[in-house]
């Protein structure tokens, strides 16, 4: 007979869930519980620690929870633990890919407290037996944002230009043909010049026209961009490949997202050139590519990049961009939490959150596809409404709204409807918010 309590180890950014679920667990009286803030938090925490049973959120800074379960359950991870996701995201593809990544059970927030308990006695009772007391791990320290050398950006003397230039701006799939001329049908992808450095946002179709445009302005001289993006659907990185700077060898690219759900960044991509789709392979690519993992924010010279993690089926997350008391935030593939979970506390705390992460923004670049309409038979799909956009705009205190990610089944003539209804919703709400639409070729100046 022991009494030795079975560990518990709680991951999540979210201070006040984890405090419930502590509660929630600690109430049993037979399970000793420590608690971590983040992906990377945990993982420290578990080597040390050895738990028994880990309850971790998705959604994390630092270290998602895919990751997280990968390398509890991989090579030099903790034996015989057990795992169990508690996410907002109730997306079919989400929990697939966390019980491919190593999860033993996937609990939709908010759950009830009968539910967590119940899950936790199940895997614990299938538990290893539990092993001589440690302590408790030393706090990890917050991590200092990430500074990685780049060419000098700033201009002439005086003030440095700071413009964005949509290349790419349909959402899904590309679409051509003479209804969507004016409003264009190449795939995301967008430029953001700070003085002479270049920033890229996502990989669509519009990335080849980039490429070409960049050949003309540099001509012969070596170009260095750096090169975000928010997620690796198809109509996220189906450019990649077609983008001709790539095959120059004097050319440098730096290529930033998350760890994917399955693997390296680098592995992403490299998958989506075999030869079953590609005829030429990523590690034949003459200019020289490097893969970035953000755990945090990247300073670029005068740029600051952070990052925060969206709502739509697999790993998505979003930028802002901070250079020179200028700022552009980036919100691409994004389902409002209360839309999909209802209106509940945590929902309206998640939804408070992305308002805050593009807080008085000069420009916001946020995904709207679908009319109110539209979205009642597309619910859980990932996107977001045109009245999600602009009430985000407005509530948040941003300066420019450029609706982006245009349903493909949008022609021009609905699309100069749906965008007379946006700005007169903006009028509606306060009217400070300046509300236009992202068009291929649009450039903006701030």
């Amino acid at each position: 007979m022991t009494d030795m309590k079975h560990r518990i180890l709680l991951a999540d950014d979210d201070a006040m869930l984890l405090e419930l679920a502590a509660d929630v667990l600690s109430a049993e009286g037979t399970y000793e519980i420590i608690k971590a803030s983040d992906g990377q938090d945990a993982w420290e925490k578990a080597q040390a620690w050895k738990p028994d049973l880990v309850i971790t959120d998705l959604m994390m800074p630092r270290m998602h929870g895919y990751e997280l379960c990968e390398k509890l359950k991989g090579p030099g991870g903790i034996k015989g633990v057990r795992i169990i996701v508690a996410s907002s995201k109730p997306f079919a593809t989400d929990k697939a890919q966390a019980e491919a990544s190593g999860a033993d059970a996937y609990i939709v927030k908010p759950y009830s407290p009968s539910n967590l308990l119940d899950k936790a006695r199940e895997l614990l009772s299938r538990d290893r037996p539990a092993a001589p007391h440690r302590p408790l791990p030393a706090p990890v320290m917050p991590e200092v944002p990430r500074q990685i050398p780049v060419a000098d950006a700033s201009a002439a003397p005086g003030r440095v230009p700071v413009y964005v230039r949509f290349w790419g701006t349909r959402g899904s799939c590309p679409v051509s043909g003479p209804k969507t001329i004016r409003y264009g049908g190449n795939t995301a992808c967008t430029e953001v010049r700070i003085g002479n450095l270049l920033l890229i946002l996502d990989c669509g179709t519009g990335l080849r026209d980039l490429g070409a445009a960049m050949l003309t302005e540099f001509q012969n001289r070596p170009i260095e961009a750096h090169i975000f993006v928010g997620h690796t659907h198809w109509d996220h990185i189906q450019g990649f490949p077609f983008f001709t700077p790539l095959y120059n060898p004097r050319n440098t690219f730096s290529l930033y997202s998350v760890h994917g759900a399955h693997g390296s960044l680098e592995s992403v991509f490299s998958g989506s050139m075999a030869s079953d789709y590609f005829p030429i392979p990523l590690a034949s690519l003459a200019g020289k590519v490097r893969f970035i993992e953000m755990s945090g924010p990247v300073t670029l010279g005068p740029a600051k990049v952070s990052f925060c993690h969206l709502n739509h089926p697999g790993i998505c997350i979003g930028f802002r961009i901070e250079a020179l008391g200028r700022s552009v935030c980036y919100i691409s593939d994004h389902e409002t939490f209360g839309k999909l979970n209802g209106d509940n506390d945590m929902s309206r705390r998640q939804d408070a959150g992305i308002n805050a992460f593009v807080q008085g923004s000069d420009l916001l670049i946020r995904e709207a596809q679908y009319t109110e309409t539209q979205y009642a038979a597309r619910k859980s799909w990932g996107h977001s409404t045109f009245d999600d956009a602009v009430r985000c705009a407005a509530q948040a205190g941003v300066k420019k709204l450029a609706v982006f990610h245009h349903d493909p089944e949008h022609t021009d003539d609905m699309m100069d409807i749906h965008m007379a209804y946006c700005r007169a919703l903006a009028q509606q709400l306060g009217g400070k918010v300046e509300c236009l639409a992202a068009i291929d070729g649009l450039k903006i100046d701030l």
